[in-house]
């Protein structure tokens, strides 16, 4: 009995030995990046983007506005988009760095900006027409990897999924440097 629990405790203490070993040799720092999301597969691109765009209220064709934000790893747009096929009515760029756009990236990770959710109408046409309908895109190459939208009218329209529709318009917007002086007089 004694030489059965003598081996219990050592077998015991051998496996606890082993996990802290192992454990202590893991503390390298591999990557600033979490790679367990989409938006961090693709931070680190030249080729991919980051886009959020606001519209406005469904109005008549010569009325409708939009405005969309663009973030790239090198450059930083802010667009006046007109007409329901988006004119780019005026446009501004900035430069940006890999490292801007790397903690820019973290930030919307942090609020799950490539959440998505299962809704009952995923296209956002005709939604919220006396609202704003915003939307989430990230692309790579040119090609869309992800989009979901949310509005203004009720919490649970669109695919959106994290944490804060409002909190990712203000990320996008402090991006644009003069961004309250780009849209000043801008009817949405």
């Amino acid at each position: 009995m004694k030489y059965g629990i003598t081996v219990l405790v050592i077998t015991f203490l051998a496996i606890v030995g082993v996990i802290i070993l192992m454990g202590s040799g893991n503390n390298k720092k591999t990557s600033s990046i979490p790679r367990n999301t989409v938006l961090a597969q693709y931070g680190d691109k030249d080729t991919s983007s980051v886009s959020w765009t606001d519209y406005g209220r469904l109005v008549g064709d010569d009325q409708r506005k939009a405005i969309r934000v663009t973030v790239t790893k090198n450059k930083r747009t802010v667009e006046l988009l007109s007409n329901y096929d988006e004119h780019i009515e005026k446009s501004t760029e900035y430069i940006n760095s890999p490292k801007a756009y790397e903690s820019f990236m973290l930030a919307l990770d942090n609020i799950n900006f490539g959440k998505e959710r299962n809704v009952a109408k995923p296209d956002d046409r005709g939604m919220c027409p006396v609202g704003y309908v915003f939307v989430y895109r990230l692309t790579d190459t040119g090609s869309e990897i992800m989009r979901t939208w949310s509005d203004t009218c009720n919490r649970s329209d669109g695919p959106y999924g994290g944490i804060s529709a409002a909190l990712i318009g203000k990320l996008f917007q402090a991006q644009i440097t003069d961004y309250n002086a780009f849209v000043n007089g801008v009817k949405l």
